[in-house]
């Protein structure tokens, strides 16, 4: 597809995409929940419900090769913010597991549109989820917005590759696909509305995986997603009625409004206390640091000792005791990680879409030591039994954990058939070592996708 078409028709329908969402979401009856937006001309209606709906968390997909840069170009504030995820994919299927989704959208459909793709849509909808696939204006969008772009817009679509199907011929594709619970609709374009069966369901939540206490301290090792793991679940804790602090020792960026509802940033121990003190009473989360890297747009972490005072304000305090520069795997230097001596939880992290990607700077944090700790030779496939042996080695990730504290491995980033075979694999290995695993997708709603303990492999 030419890349500087798909540029100048995503622009073309900026005024369009918030009418869009209000059609899309009429049909859902929602305004939260994990949202999937396929095709190569996804984004638009995804940013708006971004944007708009911090309830959801979406994902884009369907793009390869040019279309997939011209997707981080635009959709860049959203993918940095993590608002939106972006995984590059062929048109042919949907790289997610099954029951990823509770709203999948496959917009401009009919240039890439075929019966297993609808079976695709299908799979990956969650029980109750909506499915609308199609393209058109839809029917909230006023003439005043699409009459002046209508031309352009057709000049555009044509020019791309666009075909033109029937009604007749879109319900003959829904019915070879044998999809259930299927209807199309004619207003503001052609569209095939798929509602899945059965009731919504809940994952487990992050907390209940965890088994957590009173008087916790959790603190976060390793990469792959530590810091939205504790900004999720903050969030979770506090809509529970809890009072939580989230904090860091080292240094992270500095949260969105939509990640903590009060952040606090004051140098002097006494300060901050009482400044937390007065918040908590207002707040159920809060996040606090000791200084600002304006430059760099990240919070100073507070000193380790002074988490103990902080387990005295509340039940439930998270520190992010470690950095890994957002990438999937790390080892620790000499200095780190910065585990407060408080701690009674820790969870080690690691994102398993480094599994199969070479050892190196794109996907490993000081790979020169994680080659060191594991054998592995750099520019070497990254292994399953590589990272079992980062997160076990005694100068691995875990590194420095209090002798009191229970540890938990968080295997993140679980998102498709592979990299679910490949947590398993990582995750049977601890688990045969009396580990405790969780196998997550932090990023999305429906976080937990499993968990094993050493009874579940026995």
């Amino acid at each position: 597809m030419r890349v500087d078409d798909l540029r100048e028709l995503f622009y073309l329908w900026e005024g369009v995409y918030p009418h869009l969402s209000s059609f899309f979401l009429s049909l859902y009856g929602r305004e939260e929940g994990d949202f999937f937006e396929f095709g190569p001309f996804s984004g638009g209606v995804a940013r708006e419900l971004a944007r708009s709906f911090p309830r959801f968390r979406g994902a884009i997909s369907g793009v390869e090769g040019e279309s997939a840069s011209l997707m981080r170009e635009m959709m860049r504030e959203e993918l940095e913010e993590e608002r939106l995820l972006l995984k590059p994919s062929s048109l042919s299927s949907i790289p997610f597991l099954d029951g990823s989704f509770d709203l999948v959208i496959l917009r401009g459909a009919f240039f890439f549109l075929t019966s297993s793709l609808l079976r695709e849509v299908e799979r990956v909808l969650a029980p109750g989820g909506v499915g609308i696939v199609g393209g058109g204006y839809g029917p909230f969008t006023p003439q005043g917005v699409f009459s002046p772009i209508a031309s352009r817009s057709r000049e555009l679509n044509r020019r791309l590759g666009k075909r033109w199907i029937s009604r007749e011929e879109l319900e003959g594709m829904a019915r070879e696909a044998r999809i259930e619970g299927w209807e199309v609709m004619e207003e503001g374009g052609l569209w095939l509305i798929l509602k899945k069966g059965g009731h919504p369901e809940r994952s487990p939540s992050i907390s209940s995986a965890l088994s957590l206490k009173e008087k916790e301290v959790i603190s976060l090792v390793g990469g792959g997603g530590k810091t939205t793991l504790m900004f999720s679940l903050a969030r979770e804790l506090a809509e529970g009625g809890h009072k939580v602090i989230t904090t860091t020792t080292t240094k992270i960026f500095e949260p969105h409004p939509w990640q903590t509802p009060c952040l606090i940033v004051e140098e002097e121990r006494a300060s901050l206390m009482g400044r937390a003190k007065e918040a908590l009473k207002r707040y159920n989360h809060i996040t606090l640091g000791k200084g600002r890297l304006r430059e760099q747009g990240k919070l100073v972490g507070i000193d380790e000792d002074w988490v103990e005072e902080l387990r005295e304000l509340v039940p439930y305090v998270i520190v992010e005791a470690d950095g890994a520069r957002r990438l999937p795997i790390k080892a620790p230097s000499e200095g780190e990680p910065v585990i407060p001596p408080s701690t009674t939880l820790l969870l080690p992290v690691v994102g398993v879409d480094a599994v199969g990607k070479p050892l190196d700077e794109r996907w490993a944090f000081r790979p020169e030591r994680v080659s060191e700790l594991t054998g592995l030779p750099l520019g070497a496939p990254i292994s399953p039994q590589a990272v079992t042996t980062l997160l076990l080695h005694p100068r691995g990730i875990t590194k420095g954990r209090p002798p009191q504290a229970r540890v938990i491995y968080f295997i993140n980033k679980v998102e498709t058939g592979e990299d679910l075979r490949r947590a398993e694999e990582i995750a049977g290995e601890l688990s045969r070592r009396d580990k405790g695993v969780i196998l997550s997708r932090i990023f999305f709603h429906r976080a937990v996708i499993k968990v094993v303990s050493p009874a579940t492999l026995s």
